[in-house]
């Protein structure tokens, strides 16, 4: 969208009002952020002795993979690499979590 309105009384119940808000001004907004994702994806990179280039799967996950500016953020890092990106992102990191819950040794 270029531009939305966002319900004041959904994050503030003593509130009430719309904000309109572009996505020029969101994406400004996020820009601190998107660069803490990219210095925490190059320092991931160094301290795994591995290139950009060598990545051949990018998985996006959790709520944040749904906005386009991560997905291109994680293409301009990765284009070489394939990127799975699922319908339900959530559901995802909810099942990986599961998953490795499942392989910690019980005490039991």
């Amino acid at each position: 969208m270029v531009n939305a309105s966002l319900d004041v009384d959904d994050f503030d119940t003593n509130q009430e009002g719309n904000i309109q808000i572009s996505q020029e001004g969101f994406q400004k907004m996020c820009e601190p952020l998107l660069n803490k994702v990219k210095n925490t994806l190059n320092a991931a990179l160094h301290n795994s002795n591995f290139n950009a280039n060598q990545i051949n799967k990018v998985l996006h996950v959790g709520g944040g993979s749904r906005m386009p500016m991560i997905k291109q953020l994680l293409r301009n890092m990765f284009p070489e690499a394939e990127h799975c990106i699922e319908e339900h992102p959530d559901e995802v990191v909810a099942i990986g979590a599961a998953y490795y819950a499942y392989s910690l040794p019980s005490n039991s």
